[in-house]
């Protein structure tokens, strides 16, 4: 099996500029989210005034699909990329859980559709009309 790959963080500052200092507590802090789900890609973090009151925004880029965003506005840049990485953590739980459930249990797939095969679990159409043409 090959390793994951580094997700690419970017930082954009909008009227401001994303000290280094802000930019290691943000690295350390994202890193954390490629263990939620294996499809992201790149992180963009966009800061609006990022040293008074900032508004900063998360984007998630996945492989396949649309970048999930969160957004939120704290005192410091700390604050806000603390409150951040958890909404996006939440996210991204979200989307891997949809993946990882899109079947339900007790379905037939369409692979053993394709070759006959029946669940048992579940009536037939064919077991309704029987049964009820018998009495």
């Amino acid at each position: 099996m090959s390793e994951p790959s580094a997700v690419a963080i970017e930082f954009k500052g909008r009227h401001d500029h994303i000290t280094e200092r802000m930019q290691s507590h943000a690295l350390k802090k994202l890193a954390k989210l490629a263990r939620y789900n294996d499809r992201v890609e790149r992180i963009e973090v966009i800061a609006d005034h990022a040293h008074e009151n900032p508004e900063v925004e998360l984007i998630a880029h996945m492989r396949r699909g649309a970048p999930l965003v969160a957004r939120d506005r704290a005192r410091s840049f700390a604050a806000t990329i603390d409150q951040l990485i958890e909404k996006m953590e939440k996210q991204l739980k979200k989307q891997k859980e949809k993946l990882k459930d899109h079947k339900q249990a007790g379905r037939r797939t369409t692979r053993s559709a394709g070759k006959g095969k029946v669940d048992r679990d579940e009536e037939t159409y064919e077991d309704v009309v029987r049964r009820t043409l018998k009495g």
